[in-house]
């Protein structure tokens, strides 16, 4: 039986369209199934993941496209293809993995899973040698939702990492959402209350870290430093692991610690920096039985958990009313944020709007260093609106804080400058910027958008090849080339 219909329940002995039999469900979560499938060109046995909500564009459901192409990883879930089947259908075909996810291997009860050191630092030697990979990569890739339940256990404890709907290349703005994944649990202070990943590889890579501390700590302990997002992105007071676990060695306990820094650059700087640290505690770790066996994680709630919730479930409404009350009730920045959020994610510019002139004092006189996230939405929304004026405002408040030599002053600047026809001030803005972060794909984007305004085609043939050469498999990047090639400037 051929799945023709958007209303289709999927089942066992199905056909997908004439590339795939589905044989066993893996998998039913709020986003999409993961089916083992017979492919049926050659008769093998993959992994088949079909998103839920189809109405999506493709580049909001290509999960994990960065990895297509690839070398294999033996820590990695190879990625095979994606696309649609008879125009309708989303698939991701991956590799078929027999296994358990470390979150379901925790969770047994009385479970002896957690009980050995040298299991543990089998199991989290191999998830750095995944997270050091795609780091290291001419085009580094963050995955961005390093948690359990991401990480697949399969014979003889191999390790194979998953889940890349969060994942991020360098600069790619707006690129995934939570709604796609990322638990903030896990996550660094400044992801947690951010609708997307952004920033350099630095940036990116550094979020990983954190959130590989997290899951050592986690590991060891049987908790979470935190426990609610709020707590996350106020990086509230939390025990040490030796606290939790007396059989830590003290440079175990040091290694977390500066992995969970709040500062990212108080953290370990690169992947082989942590993975020689962490080789060096382990030496120092003469108790191989840890000390309380591993307890299942259950997340207490308060407010941000709530909204957070309605964001992921698509309640926008409901996300802005709770997050205004709390806002109004104990002046709290974050919730005046995630209610700023909600009303962007809902299209209900002018509500915005509104709320940002009410607040403005406010906003201004409370912003903390980790801000800037906040400031970046009002001035998108006034680009959105067209606002120039506005927008400027906002960029020159990023201004003071920033000064105007920071990435984050100058790209808006760029943006808002382009808008205003002012194609060779953006032109200038974005060139500076590519030779202070040279080959980050966001700019260079740009960089070929304003040389088309001012008719440089040379100019934007020569971004348009290197663009290429970082994001190969780029959509729109590969219909300008088309283009470029047809009136013979390529």
């Amino acid at each position: 039986m051929n799945i023709r219909s958007a209303h289709f329940l999927p089942g066992n002995q199905k056909q997908l369209g004439n590339q795939y039999l589905l044989l066993e469900c893996l998998g039913d979560g709020s986003h999409g199934w993961v089916w083992r499938a017979e492919r049926l060109v050659d008769g093998e046995i993959v992994a088949v993941k079909i998103p839920k909500d189809i109405t999506k564009e493709d580049r909001e459901l290509a999960e994990g496209k960065e990895l297509l192409g690839l070398d294999p990883h033996p820590n990695i879930i190879k990625i095979y293809a994606m696309g649609r089947i008879e125009k309708e259908w989303f698939y991701i075909e991956m590799e078929y993995f027999p296994s358990q996810t470390l979150a379901q291997k925790m969770d047994v009860i009385g479970c002896k899973f957690g009980q050995s050191y040298e299991r543990i630092f089998k199991i989290y030697r191999q998830v750095l040698n995944a997270i050091q990979y795609l780091a290291e990569l001419d085009v580094p890739i963050s995955h961005g939702d390093i948690k359990p339940h991401n990480i697949l256990i399969g014979d003889n404890d191999l390790v194979k990492l998953t889940d890349f709907g969060s994942s991020a290349l360098p600069e790619e703005i707006y690129v995934r959402t939570r709604e796609n994944g990322g638990t903030v649990l896990y996550s660094a202070p400044e992801f947690s209350y951010v609708s997307s990943r952004k920033g350099s590889a630095q940036d990116l890579l550094l979020g990983d870290i954190y959130s590989l501390g997290v899951l050592l700590y986690q590991l060891l302990t049987g908790q979470l430093p935190h426990d609610t997002p709020a707590a996350v992105y106020r990086h509230v007071h939390f025990p040490k692991p030796s606290e939790l676990n007396k059989s830590i060695n003290e440079k175990l306990d040091l290694f977390i610690l500066k992995c969970l820094e709040k500062q990212p650059g108080n953290r370990f700087q690169t992947i082989q920096d942590l993975k020689e640290e962490f080789e060096e505690a382990v030496k120092f770790q003469k108790i191989n039985t840890i000390s309380s066996a591993i307890k299942p994680i259950s997340e207490n709630r308060d407010w941000s958990s709530q909204v957070l919730e309605l964001i992921s479930e698509r309640k926008y409404s409901k996300a802005a009313y709770l997050s205004k009350q709390v806002f109004d009730t104990e002046r709290d920045l974050l919730a005046l944020h995630q209610h700023l959020s909600a009303l962007y994610k809902d299209k209900r510019y002018l509500e915005f709007s509104k709320a940002v002139k009410e607040y403005q004092a406010y906003i201004i006189q409370n912003r903390g260093d980790d801000d800037l996230e906040l400031l970046e939405l009002i001035i998108k929304v006034s680009l959105l609106q067209r606002n120039l004026s506005e927008a400027n405002k906002w960029i020159e408040h990023l201004k003071v804080k920033f000064t105007s030599n920071s990435s984050e002053y100058m790209h808006l600047k760029a943006i808002s400058l382009g808008l205003d026809a002012q194609y060779s001030e953006a032109r200038n803005l974005l060139e500076c910027l590519n030779e202070k972060e040279p080959r980050q794909i966001k700019i260079i984007k740009q960089l070929i958008q304003v040389c088309e305004q001012l008719r440089d085609y040379n100019s934007v043939v020569g971004y348009l090849k290197l663009a290429l050469r970082l994001n190969p498999n780029d959509i729109n990047l590969l219909e300008k080339r088309a283009f470029y090639q047809k009136i013979s400037l390529m």
